[in-house]
């Protein structure tokens, strides 16, 4: 039968429209029951392929599997049958394009999406093992994906119970060699561990973009399965190194040195993510100063970013590096006598310090520190500083004053002069008096640290008001599409069911049983909290998963129960089996 050839004929109470799909079993179509007024995905055994019991057997247990399995990552079965001796299965239509086409068109995934299309694609293992079932093909060609990256597998036509004999041709393998465990080139039954081998190789593939054993044949992957080591994402990526173990232990060769279970493998996959992001530099806008540099001057316009250049001015000046201002064009040309004062002196120093001509004086930094301006002149706000007084961490510290300075030494000359005077006075009065002698106690000198002569300062008109902070990085969520009685942009007014801090709520549900809330951390990370109504009993649960339309599934680790959220309802599952669904009442969203 040629590929599509049904196409807009019918077949039983179904109008075939179009081919989404042909497999090794037969073809998918887009279809429209005419019965129950919907379209729906339709998979129909191959003609002549219909009367081998063998594979009239693996299409009846696809149904019966995919219909037994009870999991939102597992595409809902609406009927199946036969219609003039064809089988067929009747699914549900999922828009969407499967891994395999996603990495051939853009590429491997970033490592925070591998992990959740494993996480999701593990659930659905899970759910399937604990009924006995096996898949035996998991390959990104049977993962859809939706565009907010919600995965379903798919194509459980050679799913089958570990117990069971194996439904393959003598001396044939079923499945993807690129992905199969190397048991399954031996005539031995297929149990879970399967499933977990080839799991790790797609983690693999969507890590680094390429199948785990690049061969063309069935004997190179016979060998490479049995023979090789497991390959190493970080070979690739060293950013990736956080998941070798994982991708090692998932491949190994033997069945009992595996993960125990699909979902072990994804935990631990999770586990690499974290760590993964946590080891990694963090990014810090803004130019950075080195330790060996920290005292050069750093270009670049600062609190004040002055356009228009500064006035020039003449006569003496005390020339002043750039300081809270920090002017963004090059300070003025100045002449005539000057004193430059050291950098050093001033934190944070962006502009380098004007050019001056003519004689000049050096004041070291703290000498500058301790200046005072004459009456008049006006200082420019300076930055906050922290503790230890300085304005920003990587600011210079300030130089002592220089120990061969002349200054020091004529101050200490002079102080020395004014002593030997004073004794010498004291002297000659005790000489020149003959009555008892009376020894006047003179007063100590003064001697007092050498200032700067008065100079005259043009003022320069400065900006006014306080000094610009830095302004909070701000994390702008869309509006509520709708709004839900007793509730806000965090949640639940009253209850447990609100977000934490300014967290804001991403998705607010109220179902006849329950109150819930998603909640966005600010980091592109969600946490979900539920509350029952009936007694406020409240569970709080990390990383739900978007499953779009404000949808999220929400996996409690300890238990492996799963809260599916979705506009219509809250479903709650446990190893496959539903405990609670309870429709939607008031439901908003992001």
């Amino acid at each position: 039968m040629a590929g599509g050839a049904m196409s807009g004929s019918m077949f039983g109470r179904y109008e075939i429209r179009r081919l989404l799909g042909v497999g090794g079993m037969g073809e998918v179509y887009e279809a429209f029951d005419t019965s129950k007024n919907r379209v729906v995905a339709l998979k129909i055994l191959n003609r002549e392929l219909a009367g081998d019991p063998t594979y009239v057997q693996r299409f009846r247990r696809e149904s019966q599997a995919m219909a037994t399995v009870q999991e939102p990552h597992v595409i809902p079965v609406h009927d199946w049958g036969e219609v003039d001796g064809v089988l067929y299965i009747d699914m549900r239509l999922v828009k969407g394009v499967d891994l395999k086409d996603r990495l051939a068109e853009h590429g491997r995934l970033t490592p925070a999406e591998s992990v959740q299309v494993v996480e999701q694609i593990a659930a659905a293992l899970d759910a399937a093992h604990e009924l006995g079932l096996v898949h035996r093909d998991v390959k990104p060609g049977n993962i859809l994906l939706t565009g907010s990256l919600f995965a379903y597998l798919v194509d459980f036509g050679i799913a089958h119970a570990a117990t069971d004999p194996q439904l393959t041709s003598a001396g044939s393998a079923v499945g993807s060699m690129a992905y199969m465990a190397p048991e399954r080139f031996e005539n031995v039954p297929m149990s879970p561990a399967v499933d977990t081998y080839a799991l790790a190789c797609v983690l693999y593939e969507c890590l680094v973009g390429r199948v785990p054993f690049p061969v063309n044949s069935l004997a190179g992957a016979i060998g490479s399965h049995q023979m090789a080591p497991p390959p190493r994402p970080s070979a690739v990526d060293t950013f990736l190194a956080h998941f070798d173990a994982v991708v090692e232990r998932g491949m190994a060769k033997r069945p009992q040195q595996r993960y125990a279970s699909p979902g072990h493998l994804a935990r631990a996959a999770r586990a690499a993510l974290v760590q993964a992001e946590r080891s990694a530099p963090s990014t810090v806008p803004g130019p950075q100063v080195s330790a060996a540099t920290a005292s050069a001057p750093v270009t670049g316009p600062r609190a004040y970013d002055v356009v228009n250049p500064p006035p020039t001015v003449s006569g003496p000046q005390v020339a002043v590096g750039p300081r809270a201002s920090d002017l963004a064009d090059p300070p003025p040309t100045v002449s005539g006598p000057q004193v430059a004062v050291d950098p050093r002196a001033y934190d944070d120093v962006v502009d380098p310090p004007p050019t001056v001509s003519g004689p000049q004086v050096v004041v070291p930094a703290a000498a500058a520190r301790q200046w005072t301006p004459p009456p008049g002149h006006r200082v420019p706000a300076q930055q906050p500083t922290r503790p230890g007084g300085h304005t920003h961490p990587s600011a210079p510290l300030p130089l002592p004053p220089q120990r061969d300075s002349s200054t020091p030494i004529l101050a200490g000359a002079l102080g020395a002069l004014v002593v030997i005077a004073a004794v010498g006075a004291a002297v000659w009065v005790m000489l020149s008096i003959d009555d008892e002698p009376v020894i006047p106690v003179a007063d100590p000198p003064v001697v007092s640290s050498m200032e700067l002569p008065p100079v005259e300062v043009t003022d320069v008109t400065e900006p006014t008001g306080a000094v610009e902070q830095p302004t909070p990085v701000v994390t702008t969520v869309p509006p509520l599409q709708s709004s839900v009685t007793g509730a806000d942009g965090q949640g639940f007014l009253a209850g447990a069911a609100r977000c934490n801090d300014n967290d804001a709520a991403m998705t607010i549900a109220r179902t006849t049983g329950s109150r819930i809330v998603i909640c966005h951390t600010g980091d592109n990370r969600y946490y979900y909290k539920g509350a029952r109504a009936s007694d406020g009993l409240g569970i709080e649960l990390d990383d739900p998963v978007p499953t779009g339309g404000g949808g999220f599934i929400a996996t409690n680790p300890t238990d492996n129960t799963r809260y599916v959220v979705t506009a219509s309802g809250l479903t709650i599952t446990q190893n496959g089996e539903q405990l609670v669904s309870e429709p939607m009442l008031e439901f908003a969203h992001r």
